[in-house]
């Protein structure tokens, strides 16, 4: 009888091994299964992150490119204040050019964006005929520089045309 009962005691303690291995295996197996799903997920956030990562860098770049861009621009499109003698005189020069009269010339300095730009305006009241108005017209929009026309009105018939003719030029410094 005693050997029954250690044979009997050892399969219960077996048996008990054996629930705990399965316990152990139940839970070895729902920790892999979230760790596999928690890894997936991580993987997935990790993508995201990396995609919005390169659209920054992406967007960085065409940031950096906006200075380069605008230094180019304000060299070659805006007019520099050391030579607006010289545009003013070559305004001149296309308006006696054009056999056009001069009854006033205007100019007006202004301060404009954050003092790094002055804003000139440029009032004329010019007499002459309607081709001669033309030309000018299209001469001052060839300059390679920025140059506005604010207003350009015109009055009268034939060879006696009076133009009123408002420009707005900046300059940078």
């Amino acid at each position: 009888m005693r050997k029954e009962v250690i044979i009997s005691n050892f399969m219960l303690m077996l048996f008990a091994i054996s629930l705990i291995l399965l316990s152990i295996s139940f839970i070895y197996s729902s920790v892999k299964t979230s760790s596999l799903e928690d890894l997936t997920e991580e993987k997935q956030i990790h993508e995201i992150s990396e995609k919005k990562f390169a659209t920054l860098r992406n967007n960085m770049k065409d940031w950096d490119n906006i200075e380069k861009e605008y230094l180019e621009f304000k060299n070659n499109m805006v007019l520099k204040f050391e030579d607006f003698s010289n545009f003013r005189k070559n305004l001149e020069l296309l308006i006696n050019r054009n056999s056009i009269s001069k009854k006033n010339f205007r100019i007006e300095y202004k301060k404009a964006l954050k003092n790094e730009y002055i804003k000139v305006k440029i009032s004329m009241k010019l007499a002459g005929n309607y081709e001669s108005f033309k030309k000018l017209i299209y001469e001052i929009s060839r300059i390679d520089k920025i140059v506005y026309f604010r207003s350009v009105k015109m009055t009268g018939s034939g060879s006696d045309i009076r133009g009123d003719f408002k420009l707005e030029v900046y300059l940078v410094r």
